[in-house]
């Protein structure tokens, strides 16, 4: 196989790519996310275990606006300022292994995303929500 063969013929933005990603899998974690985009960008697997552009799973633009993690908070860590936005005396909770979801505005863009490659739009509603009482971060308006 050559390597046009293996290049998409739609050239997507990391974030976008993402998006998608974390439609098509939700509840996968960052770094199953972060794989892919590797192997779409470059077509070989990334040796640094899903390491590059974590920054967009930090980012105070992205989370909880685009996607969220709902997997329960169990790990205490030691930081300034916390992903999340909570922190105590420099401590902080964090999920042992991410659970990566679409907000509605992620869902949204997502779809907006398919239309660009030319992919259906998927449905709002038939999307199963880990946590039916999260209204606020998932921005159904429940």
């Amino acid at each position: 196989m050559t390597d046009t063969q293996r290049k998409p013929n739609v050239s997507l933005k990391c974030i976008e790519y993402l998006i998608l990603s974390i439609q098509s899998h939700p509840g996968k974690s960052q770094r199953f996310h972060l794989r892919r985009l590797h192997q779409y960008q470059h077509g070989f697997e990334d040796y640094h275990s899903g390491g590059t552009n974590n920054g967009f799973f930090t980012s105070k633009s992205y989370r909880d606006v685009l996607w969220t993690d709902v997997a329960p908070k169990t790990v205490e860590y030691d930081c300034y300022s916390a992903v999340d936005g909570w922190t105590s005396s420099g401590v902080a909770m964090k999920s042992s292994e991410a659970q990566m979801h679409l907000t509605r505005r992620g869902w949204n863009r997502a779809n907006t995303i398919r239309g660009k490659i030319g992919l259906p739009s998927l449905d709002w509603s038939a999307q199963e929500l880990p946590d039916r009482g999260a209204c606020r971060i998932y921005q159904t308006g429940v």
